[in-house]
């Protein structure tokens, strides 16, 4: 059922959909969470934000029948749950490769990046110049929408995995790339785009003109 569902194949991360969903009906949330991270690092994020009508819902086979499954709020539940309990992704059997990465960007796809590699044995050690991870995700979207507490929280998580962050600082100012390129045996470069679409208003470069990504990061870091 899974390698063929329509609604894992609509995911972009190819979410283990069909067999977590069976999981949460045994009860096993433990089991369902484990899978869930198999793909995902952050599905307590992706269960909130992800526009889950124009994806995996949206391809959902029951949708005309008597409604898509909500697995958007499945997803969101399963993780609630079992980070709520205390549950954390278990590394007890990853040995050390004594092989470090830096990794310019604490958005999602720098730390989907430190998630895999720490879990290969490789000590990710993420760069970025705001002072929280999530990158859009914190600073893009407003706290009504996103509780910030929750990035707060699996940045508390990837610490505890081994996944080191220097924060506040930027590379190119801060520190060179010349240097990551000599400390670490790679470095993997995901700065995010931060550009605001444009409106195509008469005036729209006036001076006193403020870009919304902009107005949202700094109302965030207030």
């Amino acid at each position: 059922m899974g390698s063929t569902s329509i609604c894992e194949w609509t995911c972009p991360l190819h979410n283990h959909i069909p067999q977590w969903i069976e999981l949460v009906k045994a009860g096993n949330i433990a089991a369902a969470v484990a899978l869930s991270h198999q793909t995902n690092c952050l599905p307590e994020i992706t269960g909130r934000v992800c526009p889950q009508d124009r994806l995996c819902e949206g391809a959902c086979t029951l949708r005309d029948e008597s409604g898509a499954v909500t697995i958007g709020n499945i997803e969101r539940y399963i993780s609630d749950q079992a980070l709520a309990s205390g549950w954390r992704p278990d590394l007890s059997q990853v040995k050390p490769s004594g092989k470090r990465v830096a990794i310019i960007g604490a958005g999602p796809a720098g730390l989907a990046c430190a998630d895999m590699l720490v879990r290969h044995g490789v000590q990710p050690v993420v760069f970025d110049r705001h002072p929280e991870i999530g990158g859009l995700l914190t600073f893009g979207i407003p706290a009504f929408k996103l509780d910030k507490s929750l990035l707060a929280r699996r940045r508390a998580i990837f610490s505890e995995m081994g996944i080191r962050f220097e924060l506040n600082c930027e590379v190119g100012k801060d520190i060179s790339m010349a240097t990551l390129l000599a400390d670490y045996d790679a470095v993997f470069v995901g700065a995010g785009t931060y550009r605001s679409m444009k409106a195509g208003l008469p005036n729209e470069e006036a001076p006193r003109g403020l870009r919304c990504a902009a107005v949202l990061i700094a109302n965030t870091k207030q």
